[in-house]
C-alpha cells in the first residue's frame, strides 16, 4: 500500500481504525480510506458516499486532516467532469470551513 494513494494515510493506521471496528462492530465505523484513482474516476453517486463516511465516520486513525481534503479537492477539481461534482466539491469545502 502506499500511503500517497491513500491520501497520506498510513497503512498502520488503517490496520488500527479495521481493529478497532473488529471490537466495535455496534458502532458504524468506517474503516476505508477512498485511493486518488477513486477520486479521480468514481462518478459523483458513488464518490459522495464513499467520501462522506471517511470524513464523518471514520476511526480516529483515519479521519482525514484539512490537507488531505485540499488535496481531495485538488483531484476533483482537475477531473474533466467536475461539472457533475458540486455536490461532492461542496461537501468538502464545508468540511474544510469546519471549525
Amino acid at each position: 500500500m502506499d500511503t500517497r494513494d491513500y491520501f497520506g494515510v498510513p497503512l498502520a493506521n488503517v490496520q488500527a481504525a479495521q481493529a478497532h471496528h473488529h471490537y466495535a462492530k455496534h458502532l458504524r465505523l468506517n474503516t476505508r480510506v477512498p485511493t486518488r484513482r477513486e477520486v479521480a474516476s468514481l462518478p459523483a453517486h458513488e464518490l459522495h458516499p464513499l467520501l462522506l463516511d471517511w470524513m464523518t465516520r471514520s476511526a480516529t486513525e483515519i479521519i482525514p486532516s484539512r490537507v488531505q481534503i485540499n488535496e481531495v479537492l485538488a483531484v476533483l477539481r482537475a477531473r474533466a467532469d467536475q461539472a457533475s461534482l458540486l455536490e461532492v466539491v461542496e461537501m468538502c469545502v464545508n468540511y474544510l470551513q469546519q471549525d
